[in-house]
Formats: structure tokens, sequence, C-alpha cells
């Protein structure tokens, strides 16, 4: 892929050109079938002109953001992308406030880790990055979403080629899960045991991707800008990312429902594979 303008803002954002990426074309089709979805489904239970645009809207970031997160929580399954993709817009007809905000964070997150695009991220990025993991700690009262933020930034300031800055961003993301806890008197008695059928799959949804992860030898997926195989610790530390930010926040399964779709489609795709051990073809 040669460099692409959005290089010139950013660090962690893949374009998507679909004259490279047959599957990127794909994505351009289904998108705006998911906003149709919405818009319909809206237009039906009777809303009104906005709020069939707002779901619109949001049907269209559902499915793109869950494809994306798919896609870098395991690159080589370029197919259970779109499983993911499904399983999320099912979800955002099931759940009425699914966290659109929680699956961006997160993306981000893990592209921050696991540097697919072939380069570290931006100090502009890191902030960007940061905020809004700050702005789901209170929008949906997630505090230990701060831990794991901590962690993605501890991921990329020690593994192959670090970014000694990142510390700091891990010191202030672990410090405000600090605040917010004192300020709200949240204890570990925030995490409970799963009570429905919907969070016992969803829990093993990630054990699956969980052993995926630690089984996982070889990344065959280059980087957008050099072309250059993914390094595998970093893309297991991306899996990590994604898999704890879906576990803190299973008490309000609402609030992470997207990720757990994310991960189910992975899932899928395992179950349908041959070798479980054995990177799908792309």
């Amino acid at each position: 892929m040669s460099y692409h303008r959005i290089y010139k803002y950013t660090s962690i954002g893949r374009p998507l050109e679909p004259a490279a990426y047959p599957t990127n074309k794909a994505v351009l089709i289904l998108l705006p079938l998911a906003a149709a979805v919405g818009a319909i489904t809206t237009w039906l239970a009777g809303g009104q002109a906005l709020q069939i645009l707002q779901a619109a809207i949001s049907f269209l970031l559902i499915a793109f953001g869950s494809w994306a997160l798919a896609r870098e929580l395991f690159p080589d399954d370029n197919p259970a992308a779109f499983v993911s993709m499904v399983l999320a817009l099912l979800a955002a007809l099931s759940f009425d406030s699914p966290g659109i905000l929680i699956l961006f964070a997160t993306l981000g997150l893990v592209r921050i880790v696991n540097r697919s695009t072939g380069m570290a991220a931006r100090l502009s990025d890191s902030i960007v990055v940061m905020l809004l993991a700050f702005w789901v700690i209170y929008a949906t009262q997630s505090p230990f979403y701060g831990a794991v933020a901590a962690l993605a930034f501890i991921f990329d300031g020690s593994l192959k080629d670090p970014l000694r800055h990142q510390w700091v961003f891990a010191l202030i993301c672990f410090g405000g899960m600090i605040v917010y806890m004192v300020d709200h008197n949240v204890g570990l008695s925030y995490f409970s045991a799963p009570d429905s059928l919907i969070e016992w799959l969803a829990l093993i949804a990630l054990v699956i991707l969980a052993l995926d992860m630690f089984l996982l030898k070889k990344v065959r997926s280059g980087a957008d800008l050099n072309g250059q195989t993914l390094d595998l610790t970093r893309v297991k530390g991306g899996m990590a990312i994604g898999l704890l930010a879906a576990f803190q926040g299973l008490a309000v399964l609402e609030n992470v429902i997207l990720l757990v779709a994310a991960v189910a489609g992975i899932a899928f795709g395992m179950a349908f594979r041959k070798a479980f051990q054995v990177p799908a073809s792309g």
C-alpha cells in the first residue's frame, strides 16, 4: 500500500481502499445496507426523521467498528470479521444503547498496541485515545476500563520498538481509574458472576479467543504501510486488550455487547476451522 494522505494526521487510522483489497470493497457495499437496516427499523417503530437519521448513522458506525475491531484482534481471519459485523448488527437490534463509544475507544487502543498500520502512534493519537478512554469511564461508569487503557499504553511502551512516553499515558489512565473509584466508592464488588444465558455465552466467546491468543504461534498479515509481517507479541497484546475491555464490562453487558460481538465472530471462525491453532487464510 502506498503512503496515504490520512497518515499526515494519524498513525493509527486505516483507510478503506477497495482497489487494493476485495474485502474493503465488500465493506463499502455493506455499510449503506447496515445504515438502511437502522433507518428502516426505526421508521417501522414510529421514529421521527431525526431519529431515523441517527439510527442510520449508528448502524453504519456499528457495522464498520465491529468489522474493524475483529480485523485488528485476529488479522489473519478476514471472513470472521464479517461474522462479527452481522452479530454486532443483531446486537444493535436487541439492545437499546449498544456501546459505540467503547467500541471505537478499544479499536484505538488495539491499533496502538499491534501497529497494524506499520507505524507507531503519534503523540496526538495517544492523547485522543486516552481522552476517549476517560470518556468511556465516565459515560458508561466503567472505572476498570482505565486499567485496560493503562495496560495498552504499557504494552506500547515495552514491546518491540517501544515508545517510552506511553508509560506517562498509562499512569494517567490508571490514576483516572483510582480517582473515579474513590469518588464513586467503587470496589471489586463491581464484578459479579454471569446470571443469564447471554452473559455466559459472552464469557465463553472471550475464553475461546483467550485460548486462541495463547495458542497463536504465527501471524501472516502484513502492515499497511510497509507490508512487513506484524509482530506476534504485539498482535497478542492487542488481543489481550480487546478481551479485557470486553471482560471488564460484562457486569453491564449492554456497554460491551459490540465488543463481545466482535470476539464472537472470531470464535465462530475458529469453530469452522479445521485446525484450532492454525490461522485462517486471508
